[in-house]
Parts: structure tokens; sequence; C-alpha cells
């Protein structure tokens, strides 16, 4: 499968965000903001540019906690 080569493939914790996002009907921006996070390190740990060994367990933990809420 080809792609633009202005769009960069997203990771599975880049395809997990989106998803993620898409179902609380908010953007990246907003869920780096509620996590606490930079917003440029999220997108780059989403597409594979950095490892985000400190970003994804933060950005997950909190994406699970909104989740819990929701079912709640």
């Amino acid at each position: 499968m080809r792609t633009r080569n202005n769009i960069k493939p997203k990771t599975d914790f880049g395809i997990e965000v989106r998803v993620f996002t898409a179902q609380m009907g908010m953007t990246i921006k907003e869920l780096a903001d509620a996590a606490g996070v930079k917003y440029a390190t999220l997108i780059e740990a989403g597409t594979g540019r950095c490892a985000g060994h400190e970003v994804i367990p933060i950005v997950r933990q909190y994406m699970d906690s909104c989740r819990q809420k929701e079912g709640a």
C-alpha cells in the first residue's frame, strides 16, 4: 500500500489515540492538554518519531480513566 509522502504512517499507539479521540469527540490537542503532555510529543509518539516511553503510559492511563467514567 502506498501512502503520500507527506503522510506519516501511524504506530499502534497512534491508531489507538485516533480511535479514542474519535469515540470521545475530542481533538488530539485536547487529549494532550488533559493528559498533561506536550502536543508535539504525543504526535511524534503516534508516528514513531520518538520513543514515547514516558508519554505513552501517561496518555494510556488518562484514556483508561476516561473510559471508566464513560462506563460508570
